[in-house]
């Protein structure tokens, strides 16, 4: 058995962060094995260790999850755009992949109403994915929300992974990006904290923004964040409401003339998570949408 060493978990979130990003892309085992600088036949072993699943299973996986976020939420789209547009190579291949997946069609799981979600989680009991984010508990919350319609720039994000439910571990992911950034400098008067939320894959990437003239450093994960329109509230507590936060917001956008443009959103803390506690923050939570 391997020895999961810190390294071999370092070059596996980095192919984890790759094909979230990439999930549409034709991934190949010699793609993701060269991501993290592994033969083929050592990378599948390893990316086993840390995950519990193949690189062909995550793969299936993340992109089942995507598929089911926008079958929910972009009904505009037809099943078979959806299917295309997160990688699959026809329609009939999809249908086939998703009753395997979620044991019924993508039409069983679209025409169930927005009320009745919570029926979803007993598709998803034997897939590690949170099934929270499809349980709509809120009895009317999103009335409550002060929602805003904000306009915001692109921002540069480094990030450490940490499970979404493992509070203690977005706590550790940002302590270790910051001492990252502390010890090359990076840290500016206008460096923002970051999460980057991810509910139906139950990642959280606890990050900070770098500024475009700041030299984009090795050794740890970026990603970069489209500007554009976000519906944006403000939320205090654990991740559990993040999930209530989601479906609130989720129910707002069902009534006004916008969608859900992309299956993730990004939330903004007031201070350094080391001097405050992440949970005790009321940090602010944006939403990408676009019109309908």
């Amino acid at each position: 058995m391997f020895d999961i060493s810190t390294e071999h978990k370092k070059k596996i979130n980095a192919v984890i962060n790759f094909i979230q990003q990439n999930p549409q892309e034709e991934l190949s085992l010699a793609q993701l094995a060269g991501i993290a600088n592994y033969s083929p036949f050592h990378f599948q072993k390893i990316f086993k260790q840390v995950t519990g699943e193949s690189p062909k299973q995550f793969i299936i996986k993340v992109r089942m999850i995507n598929v089911a976020h926008y079958l929910l939420t972009h009904t505009h789209k037809s099943i078979t755009e959806i299917a295309l547009d997160n990688g699959f190579a026809s329609s009939s291949t999809f249908a086939r992949s998703f009753r395997n997946f979620f044991g019924i069609s993508a039409e069983e799981l679209r025409n169930i109403p927005s009320k009745d979600h919570t029926t979803i989680t007993k598709y998803l009991k034997h897939i590690k994915i949170n099934g929270n984010f499809f349980v709509n508990d809120n009895n009317g919350r999103e009335k409550d929300l002060s929602i805003e319609i904000k306009k915001a720039q692109s921002l540069k994000v480094i990030f450490v992974n940490a499970p979404l439910t493992d509070i203690g571990e977005i706590h550790k992911s940002f302590k270790r990006v910051i001492q990252f950034a502390e010890a090359r400098d990076l840290l500016t008067v206008n460096t923002q904290f970051v999460g980057i939320v991810n509910p139906h894959a139950g990642i959280y990437q606890a990050g900070i923004t770098l500024q475009a003239h700041q030299e984009i450093p090795k050794g740890i994960d970026i990603l970069n964040i489209d500007g554009g329109k976000f519906a944006v509230c403000g939320i205090t507590g654990d991740t559990k409401q993040i999930f209530h936060t989601f479906h609130s917001l989720y129910e707002w956008l069902h009534q006004s003339p916008y969608r859900i443009k992309q299956p993730f959103a990004f939330e903004i803390l007031p201070q350094s998570p080391l001097t405050n506690p992440y949970e005790n923050m009321e940090r602010a939570i944006h939403i990408p949408f676009e019109p309908v």
